[in-house]
């Protein structure tokens, strides 16, 4: 073989140089994906390289946990003192609010408010900034994550501003409350500084550490985040919501990987594992901020975005009416383009198609992504939670399942009955095919997009794209096809023998064949053109111009495209596999992963019968052993803990013989009732009694599980040290702990006043809707936005921002309905983990399996209630 030769074969269309190129694209796609997707933030250790912010101060404002709001204030107020002529602060102890969501809430706000004035003259008129991060944490966690880094952040950035004055107006929100309900947001909203935003940045933690989805130098982030937000995929409410609703425009800058650990006790400044998470968002607020701080007009640009990141190198933006725009053009004029390149084809009679060749594809595609949604819903039915650890072994598997049988159908059926057309005619056949695929899906992209506003579809567009470029690509390789003459005709023989078939699909690969081939001598019988298997009838006019294009195709239909989806399907792991202890249906998720595996392999399609056939094998192995540890491995482990939701309920006003004070555990089913309770003193005693009573969690936690037994009694209003601490079966829950009065007024009305000793939150329950509540020292009025519904509401949250405070509520209900009496509960709620307080819990935190973390499931740790009548 000549050197010439050599180069061509070393581009042609055959078994080796498939492979390299394949492997090498997916494998450094993959590998770098991962590789930015799990790294640690790098921090910068000179302070010249940290932007003018201070990480040592921040970090120290992280680890402070005592009385957390005067910490703020007190460092507030030091800012303050160095610029008072621009540097407002406002102690809100005024603000307070009435809304309805889902229920009805009266908070009274305790929001720690600066205000930096912006340096331009008509910086009112651009419309200011909002910082916002609530420095409240749930019960359970230290809170480092959510939202400790969050406050820590705001502070950084007031102190920068501070220091070097902003154009526009720039107001912090350092809110109170928002784990219960978003209230601090909302209390904002009764602010006057809240008319002066329009635009705002969020600074939440919805996981434990990681990269903050951020918009920025070292970007990290995607619209299909903000879409699973929107619509529940991620159980997590942000302040983002209220700002949203009040018609500002914003960013969530979020942290939301080992969701695991959110919320429970391993969301600790140690179990950050150093600075980096905190430079993450330090380094991304700021730079956000001042971009928006540099717009002229004021204005941030029109109508939703659709924005990703590129290996955290680059944020791509476009407006969804862009976007929108570009897929109406592109599903019109990519056909134009298809038909007007085929109609050339056949006018030059290069259209070498016949009907064989057609079905392979389709077939193959079918069979491949049933076989992965298949193995999706075995593990989601059998294997139900092993995503929750073992997740990258999971995707894995679904990969190479869809990858195998597509490869397996391809083969054979190329081996049985090679293309009548050759290889670039077969190639142009799956490129047209998968190009009607993804024009179809880009018509629906197009609709959602329009429709629902929803921008998370966006890859579909560069799919489409891809595939329409390397369809192109293949036509025009047609135009240098010719009909190839037979080794006879040249070597003035009409006869010749019948190439030997080979010994099946998954025989010797043609570069064997060819190494074979050149070990023995020619004859006088030897074809003058090189042998390739499946150029029998049609070949390559010019192998100079022609040979690489198929790496072309390649490149072209799957090098951007699965750089977006590999990003995609690495988010939806990392952001919802541990949802499921949450009560996210299983099968959803995994049939996400599944449908990300296909779309990922999928452009390998015209390629894929090529590869060799030793990988092949090779990944045989490794799905036989995925799938076995998929599906005997347990889900749960110390790294990855099960999450387990608390909550303690009191009847004050049950008899001796009936269960007054219940333990209420929520989780997975087949582990929570199997392992969790048996493993507390109570719950073991309680099974041995027959007194565990579980179902479903219901509106609770839908998808969970719910065990109720009774514990040991709370302690949470001590009135003496020796109340701490008491004996299992005392009575240290005292009737005391609420007091009120339930008077009816008229007929429908009535006043009902409640009070809570050592507490500041409590409920009104009641039997039937209620349709108006005004609460004593509250608006007038119910907060815009937020009405009572039509049919009214069923329960009534006070919080108050002292303690003891004594509740008085008016309320009204529907005077068409005669009632002779109005019945509901009255209840408090208390959530301090102080030792002795709640005996209940810490039985559960001492013996539960380490592969277990407790989280609260309500309000309040504890909920104590009494019934009454009007």
């Amino acid at each position: 073989m000549t050197f010439i030769q050599r180069i061509v074969d070393f581009f042609s269309f055959s078994t080796r140089p498939v492979t390299v190129l394949t492997l090498a694209t997916y494998a450094a796609v993959l590998i770098a994906s991962i590789w930015i997707h799990e790294g640690n933030p790098h921090v910068p250790t000179k302070p010249s390289k940290q932007l003018g912010l201070d990480l040592d101060a921040a970090w120290n404002d992280l680890e402070q946990s005592d009385v957390v709001r005067a910490y703020i204030l007190g460092r507030v107020k030091a800012m303050g003192k160095r610029k008072e002529r621009f540097f407002h602060i406002s102690d809100d102890n005024f603000s307070n609010g009435t809304y309805a969501a889902g229920q009805l809430i009266y908070f009274e706000g305790n929001n720690v408010l600066v205000k930096i004035d912006g340096s331009d003259d008509d910086a009112d008129q651009k419309g200011g900034i909002l910082i916002s991060a609530h420095f409240d944490s749930v019960s359970t966690a230290p809170g480092a994550t959510d939202n400790g880094m969050g406050a820590a952040t705001a502070l950084s950035l007031m102190d920068y501003f501070a220091k070097s004055q902003p154009r526009r107006n720039i107001i912090f929100n350092l809110n109170n409350g928002e784990e219960d309900w978003l209230n601090g947001a909302h209390a904002f909203l009764e602010h006057p500084w809240a008319s002066l935003v329009s635009v705002f940045l969020n600074l939440e933690g919805a996981g434990n550490g990681g990269s903050a989805f951020r918009s920025v130098r070292l970007p990290h982030g995607t619209v299909l985040s903000a879409d699973a937000f929107k619509r529940r995929v991620i159980r997590s409410g942000t302040d983002f919501q209220v700002y949203d609703q009040a018609g500002m425009k914003g960013l969530d800058l979020a942290f939301y990987s080992r969701r695991a650990r959110y919320h429970t006790k391993y969301d600790s400044v140690p179990a950050l594992g150093g600075k980096g998470s905190l430079w993450s968002m330090m380094a991304a607020s700021l730079q956000a901020t001042q971009a928006l701080d540099a717009a002229k007009d004021g204005s941030e640009g029109g109508g939703q975005p659709v924005y990703f990141d590129l290996f955290g190198a680059k944020m791509v933006v476009f407006e969804q009416n862009t976007m929108f725009i570009l897929n109406v053009v592109a599903l019109a004029v990519g056909p134009v383009i298809v038909g007007a390149l085929l109609v050339l084809l056949r006018n030059k009679g290069k259209l070498v198609w016949s009907t064989d060749g057609w079905i392979r594809f389709p077939l193959a595609t079918i069979v491949a992504a049933g076989a992965t949604v298949g193995l999706a819903h075995l593990y989601a039915e059998y294997s139900t939670y092993i995503i929750y650890s073992s997740s990258y072994s999971v995707l894995a598997s679904l990969l190479i399942t869809f990858y195998l049988v597509l490869y397996a159908i391809l083969r054979t059926l190329n081996w049985y009955r090679p293309p009548s057309g050759g290889q670039p005619a077969q190639r142009a056949i799956v490129f047209l095919q998968t190009y009607f695929i993804w024009w179809s899906l880009l018509i629906l992209d197009t609709v959602v997009l329009k429709v629902l506003q929803v921008g998370g579809l966006y890859f579909i567009t560069f799919y489409h794209a891809g595939t329409l470029a390397a369809l192109v690509v293949s036509l025009l390789e047609m135009l240098w096809v010719v009909k190839k003459q037979s080794a006879a005709s040249i070597n003035g023989d009409e006869h010749t023998e019948e190439e030997p078939r080979r010994s099946g699909p998954f025989g010797e690969d043609e570069d064997e064949r060819e190494e074979e081939a050149e070990a023995s001598e020619p004859t006088e019988r030897s074809s003058l053109l090189p042998k390739h298997a499946d150029r029998d009838e049609w070949a390559i006019e010019d192998h100079r111009l022609a040979t690489p294009l198929w790496g072309i195709e390649f490149l072209l239909a799957a090098g951007f495209p699965i750089i977006l989806t590999i990003q995609i399907v690495l988010l939806l792991l990392t952001a919802t596999s541990q949802t499921l202890a949450d009560g996210n249906a299983p099968l959803t998720v995994y049939l996400m992963v599944a449908i990300c595996s296909v779309v990922i392999i999928l452009p390998l399609a015209p390629f894929v019968h090529k590869i060799h056939r030793i990988f092949s094998l090779l990944l045989v192995l490794i799905l036989i052993i995925s799938v076995a540890y998929n599906m005997l491995a347990f889900p749960f482990s110390l790294s990855s803990p099960l999450k387990v939701y608390f909550q303690q309920t009191v009847d004050l006003d049950a008899n001796a013989t009936e269960p007054h004070n219940l333990v209420e555990l929520v989780g997975v089913q087949g582990y929570l009732d199997r392992y969790i309770v048996p493993s507390t003193p109570s719950g073991q005693d309680a099974i041995n009694k027959g007194l565990v009573t579980c179902g479903p969690a219901g509106e609770k936690r839908a998808g969970l599980w719910s065990c109720r037994y009774p514990g040991p009694p709370p302690n949470v209003a001590p009135i003496s040290a020796s109340d701490i601490g008491s004996e299992y079966g005392s009575s240290a829950v005292k009737p005391d702990l609420i007091t009120f009065n339930a008077t009816r007024l008229t007929p429908n009305t009535g006043k009902i006043t409640v009070k809570g000793r050592n507490t500041r939150s409590c409920r009104l329950y009641f039997d039937d809707p209620i349709k108006a509540i005004h609460v004593k020292g509250g608006n007038d009025r119910v907060q815009p936005g937020y009405a009572v519904p039509e049919d009214g509401v069923k329960e009534v949250r006070l919080w108050s921002r002292t303690w003891d405070k004594q509740f008085e509520a008016l309320l009204e209900w529907d005077g068409k309905v005669k009632k002779q009496k109005i019945t509901g509960r009255v209840a408090c709620e208390w959530a301090e983990m102080k030792e002795g307080r709640i005996p209940a819990l810490e039985e559960v935190l001492g013996f539960s399996p380490m592969w277990s973390a407790v989280t609260k499931l309500n309000d309040g740790l504890v909920e104590v209630y009494k019934k009454f009548e009007m």
